[in-house]
């Protein structure tokens, strides 16, 4: 519901601290039967309502820090755009700035009370703090909101609104959820040459120990023309790289009659040579319905062949307990089938350590699955009882025991590199950005906080490759680097060709009609494989059946015999009867 919306008359005959009131008084008679969705405006202090701003509004400089995922950089990404439209300047650092949009991330505890202190630096440092993003959603009534504006992860349309009503003192509170705002709106990105493309909002899940449905909602995907037409754009605009990405991308269009791979068809009919995508998180049991179809759209030489599936533990009844609607079965066939039909794929997952019903025994089947698969990416985290959820009114486990299991997995990731087969071969890389590092600023002859040490960029399976040239006209191409040297979290190469282009890629139709083979061909070597294992099945209960047979008569010949000299004992009993009743007639 929207209880307000706020049209500016003329400066000259804008009475602050009475339309404030008038607003406010407006608010409170109109009736609403939600009071989690919350839009008000309040009067900070009678002061600080009359006061003009230090400055004309448009003048001021906006710090934004966004905390957690992509779609969370995404909104901030935004927020900045619509203000830098607007004559706002961006700056990189909190004490540059007048005021501080922190957009927050409601996942873990330490993302949202990095939020927290944020915030209150903020305002310690007299900045106009206004809290954005999944924390103030999920939990508006939190203490350290009390005196800021807050703008709703459905509102960051409206970002320009709050900021003007703040500079005036005012705090506003846009909470509402009805819609989602258009991927047409202005944005500063982050790194010029990647865009993020939020797919929809919300999810379908009922995990028990995750707050983010509480923020987000239920899922509201967007249509397919608006996602294509924020492609052609951003292509315009000198972008290579494409995140398609979402709370969970494998449940896209189930709500509005379409699919993941349908769009992603779509989105690669219209994409240049040059660019490429990265498909989003998705949890498993969503994307199994079109793992096949899947499998061969990561084949595509212009997506990444990468797949970020969280599996959270190795354990079904932790499963269970966490309402994740899979089971471990269900995991591996997804994994067993993208890394035998995707050459080269790497799989990133997520590991929650010390859930509060996790057993030791759940513990090793979570290590257990890790050396199976050895996982590019592992998310690490100890279980965090957030509030709100179903898992934190459940008994925890002991600290030490939490803090125990979760090194076992970190030491046991660090055990392994998964990225020694590429060196000596030549890869196709995706540049994108210019990594920098304090602590090398001497060594490579850098001035300021930061040094550029190396070009950064990717290879087909998304694996991070380190080149070390700062040629900086690199940047927004894909080129040739042969593979040198491969560490644990990247590889290192150099370039062999900085003036490759990309071949045309082969037509959609010629991938959709490849995996209309593929999946024949899975499906009939999924019957072959029940069809043999209900044979092998039979032929194990019919060899069970002989071996019991066997040991209950000691094996065939010895059965035969034991019947013949029952028959022999029957008849000589059945002659030895006559034969005396005929000499009892005799003697009689």
């Amino acid at each position: 519901f929207f209880f307000l919306m706020i049209r500016r008359p003329p400066r000259s005959t804008l009475d602050r601290s009475s339309a404030a009131s008038d607003v406010y008084k407006r608010q409170e008679t109109k009736k609403s039967p939600k009071k989690d969705i919350i839009t008000e405006i309040h009067r900070k202090r009678e002061e600080q309502a009359a006061a003009p701003p230090a400055s004309l509004p448009k003048s001021q400089r906006v710090y934004v820090k966004s905390f957690g995922c992509p779609h969370n950089s995404s909104d901030g990404e935004y927020m900045a755009g619509l203000l830098n439209a607007e004559g706002y300047k961006i700056v990189d650092k909190l004490e540059d700035s007048d005021i501080a949009i922190l957009n927050s991330c409601t996942v873990k505890n330490p993302s949202q009370e990095a939020f927290a202190t944020l915030l209150r630096k903020a305002q310690e440092l007299n900045k106009i703090a206004i809290a954005a993003g999944c924390v103030p959603q999920a939990e508006p009534s939190l203490s350290f909101l009390d005196n800021c504006s807050v703008v709703g992860v459905q509102q960051i349309s409206r970002i320009v609104e709050v900021v003007e009503e703040a500079q005036k003192g005012h705090i506003v509170k846009l909470l509402d959820r009805d819609t989602i705002p258009r991927l047409n709106l202005p944005k500063i990105r982050k790194n010029k040459y990647v865009e993020i493309v939020p797919l929809s909002t919300g999810c379908l899940g009922q995990c028990t120990f995750c707050k983010t449905k509480q923020a987000r909602g239920g899922l509201m995907s967007y249509a397919p023309s608006a996602i294509i037409e924020r492609v052609k754009q951003v292509i315009e605009e000198g972008v290579i790289e494409l995140w398609l990405t979402s709370e969970d991308a494998g449940i896209y269009g189930r709500d509005i009659g379409h699919s993941l791979p349908e769009l992603l068809w779509e989105v690669l009919a219209v994409i240049k040579p040059h660019n490429i995508i990265k498909v989003g998180m998705t949890n498993p049991p969503y994307i199994m319905e079109h793992m096949e179809e899947i499998g061969s759209i990561l084949n595509h030489p212009q997506v990444y062949s990468h797949m970020h599936i969280p599996v959270q533990t190795g354990s079904n009844p932790v499963l269970e307990a966490m309402v994740r609607e899979y089971t471990i079965d269900d995991f591996r066939k997804l994994a067993d089938y993208l890394i035998g039909n995707v050459p080269g794929i790497t799989i990133a997952t997520d590991i929650i350590c010390g859930f509060p019903t996790e057993t030791e025994e759940d513990h090793q089947q979570t290590l257990d699955l890790i050396k199976k698969y050895k996982f590019a990416s592992l998310f690490i985290s100890q279980f965090y009882p957030r509030p709100g959820t179903v898992a934190a009114d459940m008994k925890k486990l002991d600290t030490k025991i939490v803090k125990k299991r979760s090194t076992e997995v970190t030491k046991l990731f660090e055990t392994y590199k998964t990225f020694d087969s590429l060196v000596g071969t030549e890869q196709k890389v995706w540049v994108t950005e210019l990594e920098t590092n304090k602590k090398n600023m001497k060594e490579h002859g850098g001035e300021g906080e930061k040094s550029e040490v190396a070009i950064v960029g990717h290879t087909k399976n998304y694996v991070k490759v380190i080149i070390r040239d700062l040629d900086h006209s690199l940047l927004g191409k894909c080129i040739l680097v042969k593979i040198i040297e491969a560490q644990k979290w990247h590889v290192v190469g150099v370039v062999t060709n900085k003036t490759y282009i990309p071949e045309p890629p082969l037509p959609v139709s010629h991938f959709k009609r490849e995996f209309q083979k593929t999946k024949v061909n899975y499906l009939a070597k999924e019957r072959m494989g029940k069809l043999n294992e209900v044979i092998d099945k039979t032929r194990d209960k019919t060899k069970s059946q002989n071996l019991l047979i066997t040991r209950k008569d000691g094996g065939f010949p010895w059965m035969k015999i034991a019947l013949i000299l029952g028959a022999l004992l029957v008849l000589i009993g059945i002659i030895m009867t006559l034969l005396g009743k005929q000499h009892h007639l005799h003697s009689y």
